[in-house]
Order: C-alpha cells, then sequence, then structure tokens
C-alpha cells in the first residue's frame, strides 16, 4: 500500500477539502492503463458454490494497478469492496436476480401494492449474505496492500424501481398514495441496511474509503443514485425524490451522490440538498462529456462540490475553469509520467489544502 505518510496526506487534504466553503480547492485521482488478468464472465458463477473465485477474480484485476502507482501521491487510497453489479444495491430486500456477464439485474417483485408484504428485512436474504461474505473474504486475504471500501446504496425511488419495475411511472401518476408508501419503505429499509454495510469497511483515520478510492469523514451516506427520475418530470423528484432523500440522509453529517449528465432538470433542487459533500456527474453515452460542458453543469449544480471523470488534456485544456469550483478530479492518463504531471497541475492550481 502507499505509505503511511501518504495515507495522512490524503487524509489530511480531504479533510481540508471537505471543510472548505469557498470554490478553488481540488483533489485528483490519477489512474493510467496497466495490463491486468480478464475477469471471466459473471454469469459463468455459481454465487451459492463459487462467490470467493468470483472475488478472487476481481482482487487479482486490482492488484496491478495499486502496484503501479505506488508512490504516487494522487488522493486515492488502494481499496476494494464485493462488486457483482446493479442488483447488489437492491437484491439485499428479498429480490430475484439475473446474473448477465460484468453486471446482475434485479428481478421486480412489488406487481401489485399487497405484494410490500414480500418485502425482507433481515440477515437471512441470499445476497444481504452474499455482500457480507463478500466484505469478510476480502478482509481474510488483507496484506497490506489495500483496505475495504464502502459501496454506497441507492436512493427511494431507484431502489422502487427495482423492486416495482418500470410500472412505478405510471404508478406516479395513477396510485401516488401507492408510491409514496413505498418510498417511505425505502428509507426505512435503506436506514436498516446501510449502518451493516459502513460498518463491514475499514475505518481509516475516523472516516472511510469510498468506491472512488478517496476518504470522507464519519458519518457519511453513498453514494446515492437516483436514475429513474431520469425519466421523470421535475415535479415527481419534487414529490417522490427529494423529500424521501432528505428523511434518509437526516442523522448523517456528509452525502456522496451519483448523477447523469443526460437529464439535467431535477439537479438544482438536488443540489439544495442538506449535507452534500459531493456531487458525482458521470457521462452518459452520445452525451458532451461534463468538463466541456462546465457552464451548465456549474450552473445546475449551485455550489456543490463536484466529482468529474476526464482525461488529462483535457483537464489541462479547462484548468482554468475547474479551479474555480471545490472538485475531485478522476483523471485518465496515459502514462505513469502523464499520471504525475496532472497531479503536479491540479496541486500546483489548487487553492491551498
Amino acid at each position: 500500500m502507499n505509505s503511511a505518510e501518504q495515507i495522512q496526506r490524503v487524509v489530511a487534504r480531504a479533510k481540508s477539502f471537505y471543510a472548505k466553503t469557498e470554490g478553488g480547492h481540488l483533489l485528483v485521482n490519477a489512474d493510467f492503463p496497466v495490463d491486468r488478468p480478464a475477469i471471466p464472465p459473471l454469469s459463468d458463477f455459481d454465487l451459492d458454490r463459487q462467490l470467493t473465485h468470483w472475488l478472487d477474480y476481481h482482487l487479482a484485476a486490482k492488484r496491478p494497478g495499486w502496484k503501479a502507482k505506488e508512490g504516487l501521491d494522487d488522493d486515492s487510497i488502494p481499496s476494494i469492496w464485493p462488486h457483482f453489479g446493479i442488483a447488489e444495491h437492491s437484491a439485499w430486500l428479498g429480490m430475484e436476480v439475473e446474473l448477465q456477464e460484468a453486471t446482475c439485474l434485479p428481478i421486480p417483485m412489488i406487481n401489485e401494492p399487497e405484494d410490500l408484504a414480500k418485502i425482507t428485512l433481515g440477515k437471512q436474504t441470499k445476497w444481504f449474505g452474499y455482500m457480507k461474505s463478500g466484505y469478510d473474504y476480502f478482509r481474510s486475504k488483507k496484506d497490506g496492500t489495500f483496505v475495504l471500501a464502502v459501496r454506497g446504496t441507492m436512493s427511494p425511488m431507484d431502489l422502487a424501481n427495482a423492486l416495482r419495475g418500470d410500472e412505478l411511472y405510471t404508478d406516479f401518476l395513477l396510485d401516488p398514495e401507492f408510491c409514496h408508501r413505498l418510498m417511505d419503505l425505502m428509507v426505512q429499509a435503506t436506514r436498516w441496511y446501510y449502518p451493516q454495510l459502513y460498518s463491514w469497511a475499514d475505518e481509516i483515520a475516523g472516516g472511510h474509503i469510498f468506491f472512488h478510492g478517496g476518504w470522507v469523514p464519519a458519518k457519511t451516506i453513498g453514494h446515492l443514485s437516483n436514475d429513474a427520475t431520469l425519466l421523470c418530470s421535475k415535479q415527481i423528484y419534487e414529490d417522490f425524490g427529494f423529500p424521501y432523500e432528505s428523511r434518509l440522509t437526516a442523522g448523517y453529517d456528509h452525502v456522496l451522490y451519483h448523477i447523469h449528465n443526460e437529464k439535467l432538470h431535477y439537479v438544482p433542487h438536488l443540489a439544495e440538498l442538506p449535507r452534500l459533500a459531493l456531487l458525482e456527474v458521470s457521462t452518459d453515452p452520445k452525451t458532451v462529456p461534463p468538463i466541456e460542458n462546465l457552464p451548465q453543469i456549474f450552473t445546475a449544480t449551485g455550489v456543490a462540490n463536484l466529482m468529474l471523470r476526464a482525461n488529462s488534456q483535457q483537464i489541462r485544456e479547462h484548468i482554468d475553469e475547474l479551479a474555480s469550483r471545490n472538485l475531485f478530479l478522476h483523471a485518465t492518463c496515459q502514462n505513469r509520467a502523464d499520471a504525475e504531471d496532472i497531479v503536479k497541475l491540479v496541486r500546483d492550481r489548487s487553492k491551498p489544502l
């Protein structure tokens, strides 16, 4: 793993970053291509019997990247978490799952309002067991080269979409009372599950590492997602999204959130979420990358701290604009030398951290 001194620097910069109220502070995670062993298709595995085999492939695929970045003083800490695909965010509610090549899909289980009684909040569900066993297994493999990161979770709307399927979108209009009951239950369910997920990860200097490799302070929830909102009006988000996200995150000091750049109509309201510490804006296919569309992205996101992904050349071209906000940049670099140059550039252009 990176040296203890380097980890201390990562944590110190992150603490300073999240404490800032004025813009101009930059963090950076610089990655570059390395040769990695392939991960076989998830659908080839019987997870009841081969869970640890699947996890071994993921661990082996991570190690070359960690090794190649040793001594690179960016803002990431080598980390891993059990990862199967999108269904792991919801299947702990008792859902069946369809395994695919590199992800897994939840099979909706709410066909009518009465089916809400089928939702299970218990440690006996199959996918609760996979996640817990996954963390336990990775912990048994710890050798000083990595830590365990927090996987994150979904917003109530995304969880409801997984459980109900696409009928949810007409439910919002035809049966809002049912939708409010469903959202309320999703808040309760996540507030039961997330503290357990959070506890399985490693505590580092009083905080945790999240999926992007960065350090965040204690009492952080996220990252949350609400992809369902992309197919809904702003009013639907105001009625069924924001109020329940506010309830879900109450009691936490920091919130991490993930959005897509294809639709930003609801984002100005989302950016008002209390204690929003970091808002990732990802790039959808056939869209202008956020870093090439900074005026619109900055306007839509208010004063929120942002996480953006871009290649090293894009960062060089837009560094003046980037340096006006608080940003965690994920830089895709050409090689180690390019990564070192980008880290130096970001450090030089950032206000002190």
